[in-house]
């Protein structure tokens, strides 16, 4: 089965989150994507394909690159004793990856009281939950003792999913205080993968002297969204061989643009924007739907050394719904700080964390966030920059956790998002008082 989750997991991160720092940051039109209610302060904006940035969130809770690679390397020191890592992971290992991708996005201001953006986006997402045994099978089975030996993972739980997104949001200033938000989106599903308590066992077979093998034994069923059809000489009597290629070698020459709009869902996010004296409150409620497969789609049932593959005309894949509440207040004509809470719902259970930031300008030229992550580990410190650096032209960059971003071979957790913004007519805004601010809000230009 890992020769069978490989394939589809690098697909899925070929198609290029949770930057929780950006969500307060000013003079970001991306923050539609967290709350469809927060209306850029801007006449226009548009982010261009290639440059309008890049969001990836990736996690995982047992172990490091440093550590997986030392684990690996001492494999075959008869005096290590690799029990001692498996152990350290803890009972299960939680692996999580997001990567969104801004493939064309633009918006307007629509009077005085609307606000509408048009995204075109690219979004893959993979979730792994498994027993802390699964570090024998990242690493080469070959290193191994046959005392080693079955290397048994039980209770393996993934969910990977990869869509390209159209989707229009629409924000609507309601009265004096209070703002919504609404984005559907039609989502265009390429592949996907969900599995319910899969169970892998590797034995340790001596056939003859010097000539060994290793038996490979499945139970459990995976569903299978793929980009193509399944590669149908890896397929005889319905038994898969999972030594050979899950898709066809030449898979991508008929991945045209109709095969690519084919399997299509719809998907929608909700916002609310409550504003009064000095404080803002939020609330946002995103990517409720599931993603849909109909021209490919397979089941895989794993049944002793046998993987058998059928077909099936629909199979639906869930995607993380993720929850957002904010509160900022305005301590000056120029700066906040803030709360936000945000948790993301997977299907192996939730995931919170918790940050509070320093947020603010400097002149027109630079913005920036200081903020403080707690959840999944507790040494993230984050900082957002928005960089004006040609007339109407924004340059940023965001991380929740800056010191793992220089240090990604020892972090458990790296996010990191950077792109170009075009905006124009930008108005700054702030909730104090009339009395504490000197002239009428600044346009940029």
């Amino acid at each position: 089965m890992k020769n069978i989750l490989i394939p589809l997991l690098l697909f899925m991160n070929l198609i290029s989150e949770a930057q929780n720092t950006m969500y307060f940051m000013d003079r970001m039109p991306q923050s539609v994507m967290y709350n469809p209610a927060l209306v850029p302060q801007m006449k226009f904006y548009i982010g261009l394909p290639g440059m309008s940035g890049l969001n990836t969130q990736i996690y995982n809770s047992g172990f490091t690159v440093n550590q997986i690679d030392e684990f690996i390397d001492n494999l075959d020191d008869p005096n290590y004793i690799p029990d001692e890592f498996v152990k350290s992971i803890g009972e299960n290992n939680l692996f999580t990856g997001e990567l969104n991708a801004n493939l064309l996005t633009f918006g307007f201001k629509l009077k005085e009281k609307g606000f509408l953006s048009f995204l075109l986006t690219g979004h893959c997402f993979v979730i792994n939950k498994a027993p802390s045994e699964i570090a024998y099978l990242i690493a080469d089975l070959d290193n191994l003792y046959p005392e080693d030996f079955p290397v048994t993972v039980d209770n393996i739980y993934m969910n990977g999913n990869a869509w390209m997104s159209f989707g229009v949001a629409y924000s609507r200033i309601i009265n004096e205080h209070l703002t919504l938000g609404i984005t559907p989106r039609i989502n265009f599903n390429q592949a996907g993968l969900n599995t319910g308590g899969l169970n892998y066992r590797v034995d340790y077979a001596e056939l003859e002297p010097g000539e060994t093998e290793f038996v490979n034994t499945y139970k459990g069923e995976m569903q299978v969204g793929l980009p193509s059809e399944i590669n149908r000489d890896a397929v005889e009597n319905g038994e898969l061989n999972t030594e050979a290629g899950l898709l066809p070698e030449n898979w991508t020459d008929n991945y045209t643009l109709s095969r690519v709009l084919k399997d299509k869902s719809f998907m929608v996010d909700f916002g609310a924007v409550y504003e009064i004296d000095k404080w803002t409150f939020s609330a946002s409620l995103l990517n409720l739907g599931k993603s849909n497969y109909k021209t490919d789609a397979y089941l895989l049932n794993g049944e002793g050394e046998k993987v058998f593959v059928h077909e099936t005309e629909k199979i639906k894949i869930g995607t993380p719904t993720k929850l957002y509440l904010g509160a900022m207040r305005q301590f000056s004509p120029k700066w906040n700080y803030a709360l936000l809470l945000n948790n993301n719902f997977y299907s192996t259970g939730s995931v919170a964390t918790a940050t509070v930031s320093l947020n603010g300008y400097v002149g027109s030229a630079l913005s920036t966030s200081v903020s403080y992550t707690a959840g999944y580990k507790y040494d993230n410190l984050g900082i957002g920059l928005r960089l004006r650096f040609l007339p109407g032209t924004d340059l940023y960059f965001v991380t929740d956790n800056i010191i793992q971003a220089f240090n990604y071979k020892n972090a458990y957790r790296i996010t990191a998002a950077a792109g170009i913004n075009i905006s124009i007519g930008v108005k700054v805004k702030t909730n104090m008082p009339d009395e504490n601010m000197q002239n009428e809000p600044e346009v940029i230009h």
